[in-house]
């Protein structure tokens, strides 16, 4: 349990995410007495290119927050962070940041950023551990049904 007056974050990016379309749900009446079925092109995601997806998840409340960017770069991390920084209630005197151990975590800018706002620290999760971030794709399973009341 984390102390009082603070707030633990699982942060994440994930890349690459391309847009996919998919056929309509609506039904439509065919034109005149010749009627052709309705196609569709193969739509594989691959367009003029794919974005990088960041979040932020605070386990407590619920709250979740999500920005996109062209890319996963050292700079978009910074703006991501200083975005869930305004998104944090001030009244949050430390801020647990849960983090993997990716190398756009650990570069200069992070650690001037931490500097810039020291009610951040950054917990780095193990490796090969990515269930411990609930932020993660893999952490949560829904195929168990929990007790009502019971944590994951």
């Amino acid at each position: 349990m984390p102390p009082a007056g603070s707030a633990v974050l699982c942060l994440n990016e994930m890349s690459p995410q391309a847009s996919k379309s998919y056929p309509g749900q609506r039904l439509g009446k065919p034109a005149g007495p010749k009627a052709e079925r309705a196609t569709q092109k193969i739509d594989y995601g691959r367009r003029d290119g794919a974005g990088s997806v960041f979040g932020a998840f605070q386990p407590a409340t619920g709250d979740a927050f999500t920005a996109t960017y062209e890319g996963r770069a050292t700079t978009n991390w910074i703006d991501f962070l200083s975005q869930v920084e305004g998104w944090i209630a001030p009244a949050a005197e430390r801020v647990y940041a849960v983090v993997d151990n990716l190398n756009t975590h650990k570069v200069l800018d992070v650690l001037l950023f931490n500097r810039a706002h020291p009610r951040w620290e950054f917990v780095f999760q193990p490796t090969y551990a990515a269930y411990l971030n609930w932020h993660s794709p893999d952490s949560v399973d829904t195929s168990v049904k929990l007790p009502l009341g019971a944590e994951r």
